[in-house]
């Protein structure tokens, strides 16, 4: 199994009801109403993303950054999102998709704590934060990697606490500590990916982790 069989994209998930929503003291219908306006405003945020992003990624790449930080259109959740998602699938590109991870991270930087809680905002630049160690680590900077996964380590201990993020997070280490030739770390950081899996219930990325394990255990055999 290749690293990019067990690399797979980090998935991006939708900001938790629970979590965007602050308790008022209104009761129920409050909350509802608040859900409500919240769930609309994203619905728009990700409706415009494509044609923000169209646009800061027509600029010369040396300009993109400066752009969105001083331009307030490009900081919505759906632009991060999408900036995120486009770094992933530019997988086979590493530089560009670790441009394209700064990006989604500076956007997060600015979103407004007032319509996305501060944890979920967390968990975007963990993911965020583990693209742009990926992108690293595939153009052979181990310690630029090394800083990255850290830096989205930080952001996990104040995120949600999502599982899938951790572990993720876990494979994208074991890879880094593979290529350090630290097997045995190595192996130990999928064996407790696994485990983030099975809790989380995801048998296909459970056996996708226990599977790589496997691999680096009969490699030390070998």
């Amino acid at each position: 199994m290749t690293d990019d069989d067990r690399g797979g994209a980090l998935e991006i998930a939708e900001p938790s009801p629970a979590l965007l929503l602050r308790d008022d003291g209104g009761g129920a219908d409050a909350l509802l109403a608040s859900l409500s306006r919240l769930r609309t405003a994203l619905d728009r945020e990700r409706a415009e993303a494509p044609a923000l992003a169209a646009e800061l990624l027509a600029l010369p790449p040396e300009e993109r950054g400066e752009r969105l930080r001083r331009d307030g259109r490009f900081h919505t959740w759906g632009v991060c999102e999408l900036l995120l998602a486009r770094s992933l699938e530019a997988g086979t590109e590493p530089a560009e998709a670790g441009a394209l991870a700064t990006l989604a991270l500076a956007g997060a930087d600015r979103l407004d704590r007032e319509r996305h809680a501060a944890p979920v905002v967390e968990d975007l630049k963990a993911r965020a934060w583990a693209a742009a160690g990926e992108a690293r680590r595939r153009q052979g900077d181990l310690a630029g990697a090394e800083e990255a996964l850290r830096a989205a380590a930080g952001c996990l201990a104040h995120g949600t606490g999502d599982l899938l993020v951790e572990a993720r997070l876990l494979e994208l280490e074991a890879v880094l500590r593979r290529g350090q030739r630290r097997a045995g770390e190595a192996a130990a950081l999928l064996k407790l990916a696994a485990a983030r899996y099975r809790e989380s219930g995801e048998v296909k990325l459970l056996e996708r982790a226990l599977a790589a394990r496997d691999e680096i255990l009969r490699d030390r055999i070998s």
